[in-house]
């Protein structure tokens, strides 16, 4: 800086070279694997068709909550007649707020797992076989649980969970199929 007074000139400097950058893939990327195959195609529609069945068991236990939580009380308390009706009440209550829960976090769980799997990210595969595992034993230990009120509305406790665990293990045993394999395979690898 100068303090008398005239002004400054300066040399100005010369930029140094800038270096070549080259950007190289980390992977070989394949074609495009194509449209998925029908095998893959129908193991997601059977996801989707379980979720409907949980939808069906949701909405009971949501619309005929009341009548859902006397019939558990009554089964119950008959099973345990030296139980408070306290106590029984808090049960019964929250085990209809567990199945619905443990239920709808297992769904929200699948269909990430279905968009993993459309999009190629990941392991989805391995993602909906661990959700399919859990799913079918929620499902078989909800009908166990509601048991006592199957026979509401077009006994629907009774079926419905039986039925979405019958779909999730169709629709997780088409992922395993042998043109699912291989297109979830090129998938990975191109994406």
């Amino acid at each position: 800086m100068d303090t008398t007074g005239e002004p400054e000139t300066t040399v100005p400097r010369p930029r140094p070279p800038r270096p070549d950058v080259v950007v190289a893939p980390m992977h070989i990327l394949d074609a495009d694997p194509g449209l998925a195959p029908r095998s893959l195609t129908m193991a997601v529609t059977a996801w989707a068709l379980s979720f409907a069945a949980f939808a069906a068991v949701a909405g009971v236990l949501g619309v005929y909550y009341d009548a859902v939580v006397d019939a558990l009380d009554t089964g119950l308390a008959s099973r345990n007649p030296a139980a408070e009706s306290a106590t029984v009440d808090q049960v019964t209550g929250l085990t209809v707020l567990a199945v619905g829960g443990a239920g709808l976090l297992l769904v929200l769980a699948a269909v990430l797992g279905i968009v993993r799997l459309r999009s190629g990210h990941g392991r989805p595969r391995t993602w909906l076989t661990v959700v399919g595992v859990l799913t079918v034993a929620a499902a078989v230990i909800s009908w166990s649980v509601l048991a006592d009120a199957g026979d509401l509305a077009f006994a629907t406790l009774t079926w419905a969970p039986l039925l979405q665990a019958g779909l999730v293990v169709v629709g997780t045993a088409l992922l395993f199929t042998k043109p699912s394999s291989a297109w979830l395979g090129r998938r990975t690898v191109a994406a």
